[in-house]
């Protein structure tokens, strides 16, 4: 729909996470509700829809959209690693599919005066939540330089991790660093040539991933998802990286295989059950979409069914 994000792997979510069937679905980054209008399109006249973000403009966006389906929505400002308390305030019962797409919003990226583009210059802030206390800025500036350079070399997987944080300590010095032009033309200046724009996409990417604790978000919500769901429920989880992918797929595994018992035994004597099970396999986006819609190329879910 214009004006509106355009949502990746719509397709494969509704037949994975078997939409028709569906009775309660929680979408917990719901953004510009996408994924949500898809659902309640397919579902059945009773489904009903929750959709969580952090982000009050998109949410206001997402009430817009759906605003024929009111009485079958459900909307809620909150964190998704507070899964469990948020599920708490509504009376709906136990979920038949929770997806979770970990995907920036063209819209919030697109917009300058979010700072997480370094295409364009805006305010270094990069918090989904605008009343998250940490910021880029306070980051950039006031972590020392071992800090800066373990969060680009971790979140970022940047080679020259190095020399950028010891650019950004150096200009630093001659005044603080508020705007995300300056430090683009700081990893410029220190990465020249063909590797600047991937440097200053890794950079970043890190400092977005830090300052709204993407990946500890993560862990902490896919144990309460798991708790949340209706045995034979389903899990969907759309990554963009391979820092979350990673998580995602451990998580999965060690929950359809939770045997701590040696390889050696010939049986198992730990009494671990497995409660997922894997559905499919890892799902990418067609070449077609990616041609309709280029920032679907990164896209990765994986989805896995409760068993108990």
């Amino acid at each position: 729909m214009e004006g509106y994000h355009q949502s990746v792997l719509v397709r494969e979510v509704l037949e994975l996470l078997r939409a028709e069937e569906a009775r309660l679905v929680y979408d917990v980054t719901a953004g510009d509700g996408g994924h949500m209008e898809a659902f309640l399109q397919v579902m059945p006249s009773a489904g009903r829809v929750t959709g969580i973000d952090r982000d009050p403009q998109a949410l206001q966006r997402l009430r817009q959209r759906l605003a024929s389906y009111a009485d079958r929505i459900q909307v809620v400002r909150g964190n998704f690693r507070d899964l469990q308390t948020l599920l708490a305030q509504s009376d709906w019962g136990h979920v038949d599919v929770i997806l979770a797409d970990l995907g920036i919003s063209t819209l919030q990226i697109t917009d300058p005066e979010k700072g997480f583009m370094f295409s364009a210059d805006g305010p270094l802030a990069m918090q989904m939540d605008p009343q998250s206390g940490l910021s880029a800025e306070t980051v950039v500036n006031e972590f020392d330089e071992g800090q800066l350079g373990e969060i680009f070399r971790t979140l970022g997987e940047e080679r020259a991790w190095r020399r950028i944080a010891r650019a950004v300590v150096r200009a630093r010095s001659r005044g603080r660093i508020i705007r995300t032009g300056q430090l683009a033309d700081i990893i410029r200046a220190a990465v020249p040539g063909s590797h600047t724009i991937k440097s200053c996409a890794r950079v970043f990417q890190s400092l977005r991933i830090f300052v709204n604790d993407e990946l500890r978000n993560l862990e902490l919500f896919l144990p309460q998802a798991l708790s949340a769901l209706r045995p034979g429920g389903r899990l969907g989880v759309i990554s963009f990286h391979s820092l979350e992918d990673r998580i995602v797929k451990e998580f999965i595994r060690n929950e359809a295989d939770p045997c701590t018992c040696p390889p050696k035994l010939p049986f198992c004597v730990c009494g671990a059950v497995a409660r997922l099970r894997p559905v499919g396999r890892l799902v990418v986006p067609s070449a077609a979409e990616v041609a309709a819609n280029p920032s679907a190329r990164s896209a990765r879910l994986r989805v896995a069914e409760k068993i108990v």
